[in-house]
């Protein structure tokens, strides 16, 4: 297959079958290359772990699931290095290149599935996101991104970054094979509507004011049921961010100690930096972002059980260019990370897409109760539809 936008891993083609007839017959998959299929090796980024990876002999679960339901494999996507990061970028690599606007960056750590399928190379990409790696990149690239509830789909022989916040998850290019997607992996359908959509001022605060009238003119428009809230939980963003990242961090570390430990020159530094940070976290540290990660899940349970729907803007702000310097980064990362990390704290699902004319490329996300994924595609579907 011709790739000029670097969304796929250099790997000789090998024989992947599928079901000849199903669900998710005549789509085509792309799969991060964190999952293992037989055929293929796993790098998940890094050049020591292709080298020590060897060809696997058995596929992951969750990849063959899509393909018995009919999914046509075509190939294995770059990914950041280890999945730990939110940008798009890869030493060993290269940045796959966002077939929207070619000057920003492709959003990480699911940059090649997402790039695949923005490019019309696939129409399923599946990636992972642990701290926004599926909702980033759909968001940065025009997709519809969801993120599983967590512990939903089956996880098995996909590398791990921090195993408390991963989730495999999905990007297409509009709802209906998202829709599709979600039968093929067992989400049952769900024909409840949300009791009432909740706006949280303290979130919207957070973005372009212009941004966000759009994104509350929009919900009006569809004529559902609008609370306005303060907050969501009585702790600050920020708080909530400092407590997921010290959470990733150790996790991150005890992931890939390892590797780190046998071969930390074959890390880039800036992802060295993060794993090193997680191993000099004091266990005290550890405890109180547990405690309160603990906490805002159970003000979220208490929220969200009447059937609410928290409405979210996917990012913080305007993703960077691609060669913008590393301070650009890091400032686009950790205002990203205060919106996406609550669904990791939280274990619940979030489903994210673009709003048609609306300026600056925005994308809405919806935020629900554990389990409560096909509520949530319901909703996108009535809002795409007004």
């Amino acid at each position: 297959m011709r790739d000029p936008w670097n969304a796929f891993m250099p790997y000789p083609d090998a024989d992947v079958g599928h079901a000849a007839i199903g669900p998710l017959s005549g789509f085509r998959l792309a799969v991060k290359d964190l999952f293992d299929v037989a055929g293929y090796p796993t790098a998940a980024g890094n050049a020591a772990v292709l080298a020590a990876s060897g060809i696997k002999t058995s596929t992951a679960p969750l990849v063959q699931t899509l393909l018995d339901a009919g999914a046509c494999f075509v190939g294995k996507t770059n990914t950041d290095e280890l999945a730990y990061s939110v940008i798009g970028s890869n030493i060993h690599f290269g940045m796959p290149i966002n077939p929207r606007d070619s000057h920003l960056i492709p959003g990480g750590s699911s940059s090649g599935s997402a790039v695949a399928v923005a490019a019309g190379l696939a129409d399923i990409g599946l990636g992972t996101d642990t701290s926004g790696s599926i909702r980033l990149p759909a968001a940065v690239n025009g997709l519809i991104g969801w993120r599983p509830t967590h512990g939903s789909l089956d996880n098995r022989a996909l590398r791990p970054l921090a195993p408390s916040f991963d989730v495999p998850g999905f990007m297409t290019r509009s709802l209906e094979p998202m829709a599709a997607v979600m039968s093929a992996v067992g989400m049952s359908a769900a024909s409840d509507q949300p009791s009432s959509i909740l706006i949280p001022e303290d979130v919207f605060a957070t973005i372009d004011d212009a941004v966000a009238n759009e994104m509350i003119a929009r919900l009006r428009s569809a004529g559902m049921p609008i609370r306005m809230t303060n907050a969501i939980a009585s702790f600050s963003l920020a708080d909530l961010a400092l407590a997921f990242i010290i959470i990733l961090q150790r996790e991150a570390w005890e992931s890939n100690r390892t590797l780190f430990e046998r071969s930390p020159e074959a890390i880039a530094p800036d992802i060295a930096a993060r794993l090193l940070s997680g191993s000099h976290l004091d266990d005290e540290e550890v405890r109180e972002a547990s405690r309160i990660r603990k906490l805002f899940s159970a003000e979220i349970d208490r929220l969200l059980r009447e059937n609410m729907v928290v409405v979210l803007p996917t990012l913080a702000m305007s993703p960077p260019t691609r060669d913008a310097e590393p301070e650009s980064f890091a400032v686009f990362r950790s205002g990203c990370i205060e919106l996406l990390c609550l669904s990791g704290l939280s274990g619940c699902p979030q489903l994210a897409f673009p709003i048609a004319n609306c300026a600056g490329n925005v994308s809405l996300s919806l935020f629900g109760a554990r389990s409560a994924d096909r509520m949530l595609m319901n909703v996108a579907q009535r809002l795409k539809a007004e």
